[in-house]
């Protein structure tokens, strides 16, 4: 990895992280972080960016169909998400899955060209590398609130 793909994991590890499931928005990740939608752990990904680099938004938006659309195939259980950093000056939508395992979640990942995926515990979110489903980033799910 290079320094900035670890900085990038850094990131990551900061964002906040929505779902909606249930026909409501749930928080899975920040101040007010509500219990996850299925038992854990649930995964979350996306096919935007890969590697972590600016792509244009029809490759983004075609490449987020088709991850959408492989998981509906497999009878994949997922809610659309979306992972945003907490001065909102970035946020993309991805897919939160439940009945995942990190080896499953990482396949994924790669496939759609990312450095890592989250991995969500009842207390946790984990940053973990595609390339070798290595944990490299741990926090809370429930963060304290700013200001």
């Amino acid at each position: 990895m290079t320094t900035g793909d670890d900085d990038l994991l850094d990131v990551y590890a900061d964002a906040l992280i929505e779902c909606v499931a249930e026909g409501r928005a749930r928080c899975l990740r920040g101040p007010d972080a509500e219990p996850l939608p299925a038992a854990a752990p649930i995964f979350v990904f996306t096919a935007y960016d890969p590697a972590g680099e600016e792509r244009d938004q029809a490759l983004n938006d075609a490449a987020e169909r088709e991850l959408e659309h492989e998981l509906r195939i497999a009878g994949v259980t997922f809610w659309p998400a979306t992972g945003r950093s907490p001065d909102t000056s970035w946020s993309e939508p991805g897919v939160a899955v439940a009945h995942f395992d990190r080896a499953e979640a990482c396949v994924y990942g790669t496939r759609f060209g990312q450095l890592a995926v989250y991995e969500l515990t009842d207390d946790e979110v984990r940053v973990v590398r595609c390339v070798d489903g290595g944990v490299v980033r741990s926090r809370p799910r429930r963060i304290p609130k700013s200001g």
